[in-house]
């Protein structure tokens, strides 16, 4: 699958160097986009994540029907358009009416009036509407839950743990007050097979080089990002 929402910091394309998930399960604690399970499809996902915005969209995009999707507008003149829409809906939309955002948008970004002509997925428009709706039968064995990591059942299954970064980048997302040392000592006694995500640099586990990732920015100016993992397979 594709992602069903732009999200600062996924991680889709750094999936792909993870490898697909050792367990028909895969539990996300902190969900975000869910760009793991996006990428891999597993049979059975559990999302979890502290942002009320982030469930409730999770929770449209699993329990909504396909009309739902197609009764939303291909394209929108002003913000206001968007506010009307049932709520679900509109979280929906504001993911996709800007670029890479941890919190949903309240304006029609310039990002948005640019390609919103355009016949791809960059923006909102019929292309996203028609993946979505394409990929939500995929969604029938992914559940949600608005639970902090440490309020989650340990059960045996693949553990994608990609929490904020431990530095400024991670500063970024509503929710990054993380005691590291705390959730290091929490992925060390899960069950199952566990997969840690973070920047290079950090040091809360004895993490090891994954891939090195151009950014969007750095499409233009050579940045790339540095992704580390730490890996407990049993």
């Amino acid at each position: 699958m594709r992602p069903f929402f732009s999200y600062y910091g996924a991680k889709y394309t750094v999936a792909k160097y993870a490898g697909a998930p050792r367990h028909d399960t895969v539990i996300e604690p902190f969900a975000g986009s869910a760009a793991y399970s996006t990428r891999w499809s597993p049979q059975r996902v559990k999302l979890y994540d502290i942002s009320p915005d982030i469930c409730a969209l999770w929770d449209f995009l699993i329990w909504s029907s396909v009309r739902d999707i197609e009764s939303m507008p291909d394209r929108f003149e002003s913000y206001d358009e968007v506010e009307r829409l049932p709520p679900g809906a509109a979280l929906l939309a504001r993911f996709w009416i800007s670029k890479g955002r941890a919190e949903p948008s309240g304006t029609l970004s310039p990002w948005y009036f640019q390609y919103r002509n355009a016949h791809d997925c960059r923006v909102w428009g019929p292309a996203v509407k028609a993946r979505i709706i394409a990929q939500k039968p995929a969604l029938s064995a992914w559940t949600i839950d608005c639970l902090p990591y440490d309020k989650i059942p340990q059960v045996n299954a693949h553990w994608h743990v990609d929490p904020p970064y431990n530095n400024s980048a991670g500063s970024r997302y509503p929710f990054s007050n993380v005691n590291y040392e705390h959730l290091s000592n929490w992925c060390k006694e899960l069950p199952g097979t566990v997969d840690v995500f973070e920047n290079a640099g950090a040091g809360w586990l004895p993490f090891e080089t994954l891939c090195e990732i151009v950014t969007s920015r750095g499409r233009r100016s050579g940045a790339v990002s540095k992704e580390v993992m730490w890996r407990r397979a049993l």
